[in-house]
């Protein structure tokens, strides 16, 4: 009966020692792979206001700041999966329109880091506003175009 016992003592050893050679250094066993997506959403959008001084007269830029949230509890967003594109719909002036329409080039964002669960990020966006005093501007923002969440935003 010990003899039993001691063999059946070093056949685990072996084969438990055969196991950790095959792995390898620097190698783990395999985890099971996650199958859930990123649930990556729009948050709160705030603006601001900023006036740099320069000649003959201060810039005044509309900067707008993009709240990016990672709603999954277990799947972390990939680092340039996440791309946001800023995109002006329409300007309303308080006076005359002016000659030249105030049109800005469309902007976009990549998040380069990873984007973990239940995590968000702040993307910064800034357009210069044009001179002529503005009652309003609509823009598009489009999360993961074309297929991913859009917001249409009023300042």
């Amino acid at each position: 009966m010990g003899f039993k016992k001691m063999r059946n003592k070093i056949f685990f050893f072996l084969l438990v020692l055969i196991l950790f050679a095959f792995i390898g250094p620097g190698k783990s066993l395999p985890q099971p792979l996650s199958r859930e997506e990123p649930i990556i959403k729009l948050g709160e959008v705030t603006f601001k206001v900023r006036e740099i001084e320069s000649t003959p007269s201060a810039i005044k830029i509309l900067e707008f700041y993009i709240e990016v949230l990672n709603r999954s509890r277990m799947a972390t967003a990939l680092p340039n999966s996440i791309k946001v594109v800023v995109s002006q719909k329409e300007v309303v002036y308080a006076g005359p329109k002016p000659a030249e329409e105030f049109a800005p080039a469309p902007q976009e964002a990549v998040l380069s880091i990873p984007l973990p669960p239940l995590t968000g990020r702040v993307l910064i966006f800034g357009v210069p506003l044009p001179k002529e005093k503005v009652e309003s501007i609509t823009f598009d923002i489009h999360l993961n175009p074309p297929d991913g969440e859009k917001k249409t935003i009023t300042y």
